[in-house]
């Protein structure tokens, strides 16, 4: 039996490692376009070193994404749906105003209100985002805002978008002056 450093030796394998321990959560076009390495190879090689329990592969409804390390099924499923651009704008909307209705993401975003709604059925169905009723209109929420926000931070450089970037900056700016805020209220006063 062939040993994880063994198996990484390969320098394609080695590659392809590297890129899903930088990126957990990707999917196999995702992988082939960041390395551009053929297709058939690279299904060879993800195969290979998931046999082995070197990668660990995660089947959703369309896609099979990939990890060096196993996660709890919860955060799986919330960074898998951070990999995608329009469904990570409508978390990051509704992090950022804690409280998001369906025709805020519509004008925010500039899409149809059919995709929206198609895009918020499919978060609260998966029990990401939860939907409350207030006369006509539907308010969503997020479910379990420390988990995403802590994978939003742990995966950050692994999404390269800006919006992620700038709402990353000014959570770690407000935990900052909350941190210094409760330090000094702590403090016992040397009069």
């Amino acid at each position: 039996m062939m040993f994880k450093d063994e198996i990484l030796v390969n320098e394609r394998r080695g590659k392809i490692y590297a890129c899903i321990k930088r990126n957990p959560g990707l999917h196999l076009r995702q992988i082939q376009r960041i390395l551009n390495i053929p297709l058939a190879s690279l299904q060879y090689h993800l195969n290979y070193m998931s046999r082995r329990k070197i990668i660990f592969e995660e089947k959703s409804e369309s896609y099979t994404r990939y990890y060096c390390e196993v996660l709890e099924p919860k955060d799986n499923k919330i960074l898998s749906v951070l990999r995608q651009k329009r469904l990570r704008e409508i978390l990051l909307l509704v992090l950022i105003n804690k409280k998001v209705k369906s025709q805020t993401i519509v004008k925010t975003l500039n899409l149809s209100p059919s995709t929206i709604s198609f895009y918020l059925n499919h978060l609260v169905k998966n029990n990401i985002l939860e939907r409350t009723k207030v006369g006509y209109e539907n308010i969503y929420t997020l479910k379990e805002e420390d988990r995403i926000e802590k994978i939003l931070i742990a995966y950050q450089p692994s999404f390269m978008d800006k919006m992620v970037d700038k709402w990353a900056s000014t959570w770690l700016e407000t935990s900052l002056v909350k941190d210094q805020t409760n330090q000094e209220n702590t403090e016992p006063d040397k009069r």
